[in-house]
């Protein structure tokens, strides 16, 4: 597909939509934030001109694309989950463990 109408489909799918669970679920996704974390890195270098997804390869676009159908035609509930356990938990897995230390530890 066209990298241009594959920016716009993604543009369509989740940052026009008014729906806010699907750009949650679309963004709290790993790859999503692995690429647009250096989407916008590349974007800044740039002096912000264009959009964060003109600074995008065609594989990454691809890989965008593909999420943006995902979640617009998928129930994101369980998206949704994971977003709020990484928000609560923290990212890693040893984060995980070690906030539940100190959460314990907190209490004794």
């Amino acid at each position: 597909m066209d990298p241009a109408v594959m920016k716009k489909k993604i543009v369509e799918l989740i940052d026009d939509s008014r729906d806010n669970d699907r750009k949650i679920a679309f963004y709290s996704d790993e790859n999503v934030q692995a690429i647009m974390d250096k989407l916008y890195g590349e974007w800044e270098k740039n002096n912000r001109k264009g959009i964060p997804l003109d600074y995008a390869s065609n594989e990454e676009l691809e890989v965008l694309y593909r999420l943006a159908k995902h979640y617009a035609e998928n129930p994101y509930r369980k998206a949704y989950v994971d977003f709020m356990r990484r928000a609560y938990f923290g990212e890693k897995k040893e984060e995980k463990r070690s906030s539940w230390l100190k959460r314990i530890l907190r209490i004794i």
